[in-house]
């Protein structure tokens, strides 16, 4: 009779078929964890090297006219230029209306060329603009750089704007009496009563 024998084969069929079983405790595989990637800081960028070459100024005493081992607002930024430019800075005009109408030092900045204290939008600056601080109070050395809302205005005070946080500038400060970074707003606000505005440069490359 053929029947154990289909039986047997049956059985072993099924058996191979059949999922092998374990003692062990079936594991589910993990995943691999995503490693956490940790982006690299920006870097700051490079200051501005006009920026740069002013603050090797740092400190220096102040003296109207002062070109050298003592400097004045323009002298500051004279030397400044010339360090970063190699050009003689006797050939830049002391005069800020020649400065500006023949753009010695570069082209007026759209939007702040000449605005009063309370309109100034900080936005448009960028570090190493020259910065003119103007008054209404005639100065009778020079013509009136430019008018605001109709009404002229002389150059009083001179700095390089650097920046930051503080949007601070670099000026020879006859206040401080010597080279100063400060924070520009904060000064235009403790000097209101000297200057009612300002105009800015943009010094070429």
């Amino acid at each position: 009779m053929q029947l154990p024998r289909l039986a047997a084969l049956a059985v072993l069929l099924l058996a191979a078929c059949s999922p092998a079983r374990s003692d062990e405790p079936a594991t589910t595989p993990t995943a691999s964890p995503t490693p956490v990637v940790t982006p690299s800081p920006t870097p700051e960028p490079p200051p501005h090297p006009l920026v740069e070459a002013a603050r090797a100024y740092l400190g220096r005493p102040y003296s109207f006219g002062g070109r050298g081992e003592q400097l004045d607002c323009l002298g500051l930024i004279f030397r400044a230029w010339s360090d970063v430019t190699g050009e003689r800075w006797r050939d830049l005009s002391v005069m800020p209306t020649v400065l500006v109408g023949e753009e010695q030092l570069g082209a007026p900045v759209p939007g702040l060329a000449g605005v009063r204290t309370a309109d100034i939008d900080w936005a448009l600056f960028r570090p190493g603009d020259f910065v003119l601080l103007l008054d209404p109070a005639e100065n009778p050395a020079e013509p009136a750089l430019v008018e605001v809302d109709g009404e002229p205005m002389w150059v009083w005070h001179t700095g390089l704007y650097s920046g930051g946080a503080e949007r601070s500038f670099i000026v020879g400060d006859h206040y401080a009496g010597q080279v100063v970074e400060t924070s520009l707003p904060a000064y235009l606000r403790d000097h209101a009563d000297a200057y009612a505005g300002l105009f800015a440069v943009r010094v070429a490359d």
